[in-house]
């Protein structure tokens, strides 16, 4: 996939592109912050991962950042009493889950997994 979505935010459609400089956003805000409960993104994680698809989509197009983190917070905060803005949320972060690079993050994590497995199975025999 190309990892493109739009959103409004504020009346304003804006571009997300979940490229290889939003992952390594959303990989340094795993570090600060608890993005997931349990395996499912919590309200923090979805504004990051919108957020860094933005900031993506301005480089994309060599264009200053002008919607601040703030409002992507405020947008997933009143999502459940909108319809249209949830089913854009949606397929947002559809858009990242399916981008090749996420893709390519998830399927070298799978492989981790199963080597240690298979390492730890060899050390028990």
């Amino acid at each position: 996939m190309n990892g493109l979505a739009k959103i409004t935010i504020d009346g304003q459609e804006v571009v997300l592109k979940f490229g290889m400089p939003a992952i390594r956003q959303i990989a340094e805000k795993t570090l600060l912050y608890p993005l997931l409960d349990g395996d499912r993104y919590n309200d923090l994680g979805l504004a990051h991962i919108l957020y860094a698809g933005y900031i993506n989509g301005c480089l994309m197009h060599d264009q200053l950042p002008l919607v601040t983190f703030d409002k992507f917070y405020d947008l997933l905060e009143n999502a459940p009493e909108n319809e249209s803005v949830l089913a854009e949320i949606n397929t947002a972060v559809r858009s990242f889950e399916q981008s090749k690079y996420v893709a390519a993050a998830v399927e070298k994590q799978k492989s981790k997994e199963e080597e240690e497995k298979k390492r730890q199975a060899a050390g028990m025999k």
